[in-house]
């Protein structure tokens, strides 16, 4: 080495041990990585630190960016094999449905198939007009011949006290208190059938009333058909209801109202069902009463204690056809009986009917045609306001009802053969038949408080219930005005 390489040597190591190793490494430049090159005169080994750390750095982001998609690639695994079962379950689903549909197609493919030959088989067989009014003329005359049986097993009222259907089965009664029902007392029985259980009677579940139907018209359970065709829908002991080409009829006893106490009862029963009742009250008049086999009062004959009689009403003889079209319309509107006095009262009640003179009506045909029982005056006891679902009336009501019933009982006193129809109507809340059977004994309950508070006799009235079939006021909610008792005289149809 010469003299110069050494003095520039020890130049260069002089200067470099003059440096701070702070300044040095500041002094240093940066390293491109991506190159081989070293731009600076930085020691190798630092240079080489350096881009082990880069490296590493890189790697880290890389190991930690691959961590990341492997979670991603395990979440899409677990939602594609999700995604696979809920896909199956459906396809599982559907597939039912399928199956269950196919069924019910073909189903519903027999069914109209039957429906279709049960129509065409329908209509091959459906009877013409002629056909239809030959059955109703039948239907007619049975019941005709069932009323005119009834009678002749009972006989009349004057006759031998054995029909021609045999000795009758005898029972009779001196009547208590405690054998008759008040005005202001509930009936004992609770309606049976449209989702209402009745309380059984201890004598097999059947009350006298239920007997006697049985007795003459078959089975009374809810759901089987009579002998004379209606369907029964609900019993409640002392009522039956029963349907017959979809229109609701209630059967009770027509004699109920005649039981009051000190009255002497014979009743006789024959072995087609009909009865002959004969009430015999304190003064010694008696009231017979036919009823036929279904209860309903057929004749009624007053009989005085000189032997003079008076006949009601008497469903025996031959009914006239009725042309409902060429009945007369009604001539007036009803009057408020706690708005009138009782010359008012007796004004309306005694007003001529619309009926045309000599034209008469069976007391039938005045319960259950309503073009026909509108035909005579009425009145309506706007003072009577029955509680929900009961059939009492209270002490103070029942004396709200003097003017009418005064009245009543004057008008019947100079005509005795006056004939009363006291009719029930309720609103349209509830069941159609509990309404009808709750009607009629409202009406029943007001003939009784008419009875017992002012001595409207009670052979001269007669109760008819007509539920929610004729609504004052047309709607289905709870409204009062529906709730109503309706007296008309039916005198004059009648006659």
């Amino acid at each position: 080495m010469t003299f110069f390489q050494k003095s520039t040597t020890s130049l260069g190591l002089a200067l470099m041990m003059s440096v701070p190793s702070g300044a040095m490494a500041q002094a240093t430049c940066s390293v491109n990585l991506n190159t081989s090159a070293y731009p600076c005169t930085m020691p190798f080994g630092v240079v080489v630190e350096n881009r082990l750390q880069g490296l590493q750095a890189r790697v880290e982001r890389q190991e930690q960016r691959l961590a990341e998609l492997d979670r991603l690639l395990a979440q899409a695994d677990r939602d594609v094999t999700l995604n696979e079962a809920s896909l199956a379950e459906e396809r599982d689903i559907v597939s039912q449905r399928l199956v269950v549909n196919r069924e019910a197609v073909a189903a519903e493919q027999e069914r109209v198939q039957a429906d279709q030959q049960a129509q065409q088989q329908a209509a091959e067989a459906e009877p013409t007009k002629e056909q239809l009014k030959a059955e109703r003329r039948a239907a007619k005359a049975r019941d005709k011949a069932a009323r005119r049986k009834a009678l002749q097993s009972a006989v009349q009222a004057t006759g031998t006290e054995q029909g021609e259907s045999g000795v009758p089965l005898v029972e009779t009664e001196l009547l208590t208190r405690e054998d008759v029902r008040a005005s202001d007392q509930e009936f004992d029985t609770a309606v049976a059938g449209a989702g209402r259980e009745a309380k059984s009677d201890s004598d097999g579940g059947l009350s006298k009333f239920e007997k006697a139907l049985l007795l003459g018209l078959g089975a009374v359970a809810v759901g089987k058909i009579l002998d004379n065709g209606d369907e029964v829908v609900s019993r409640s002991g002392d009522r039956v209801v029963v349907e017959r080409e979809g229109e609701l009829r209630v059967l009770k006893n027509d004699d109920a109202l005649l039981r009051r106490p000190g009255n002497d009862v014979r009743t006789e029963t024959f072995d087609d069902g009909s009865t002959r009742t004969i009430v015999t009250k304190p003064d010694g008049t008696r009231i017979v009463t036919i009823r036929g086999a279904d209860g309903t009062v057929l004749r009624r004959v007053r009989v005085l204690a000189n032997g003079e009689e008076i006949t009601l009403f008497d469903d025996t003889r031959q009914e006239r056809e009725i042309i409902i079209s060429e009945l007369p319309q009604r001539l007036q509107q009803g009057r408020m009986a706690g708005l009138s006095s009782e010359a008012e009262l007796r004004r309306a009640l005694e007003a001529q009917s619309a009926a045309r003179e000599g034209e008469a009506f069976s007391l039938r045909q005045v319960r259950d045609i309503r073009e026909v029982r509108m035909l005579a005056p009425e009145v309506q006891l706007d003072a009577v306001r029955f509680a929900s679902g009961s059939a009492a009336i209270e002490p103070a009501q029942a004396r709200s009802l003097a003017r009418i019933g005064n009245t009543l009982r004057d008008m019947i006193a100079r005509d005795p053969r006056t004939v009363l129809l006291v009719e029930g109507h309720t609103d349209a809340v509830g069941d159609a038949t509990y309404n009808l059977a709750l009607s009629d004994r409202r009406a029943e309950t007001v003939a009784l408080a008419l009875t017992e508070y002012f001595g409207v006799p009670a052979e001269n009235m007669i109760v008819q219930g007509y539920g929610e079939s004729y609504l004052k006021v047309p709607t289905l909610a709870a409204e009062q005005a529906n709730r109503r008792a309706v007296v008309r005289n039916i005198t004059g149809l009648l006659r």
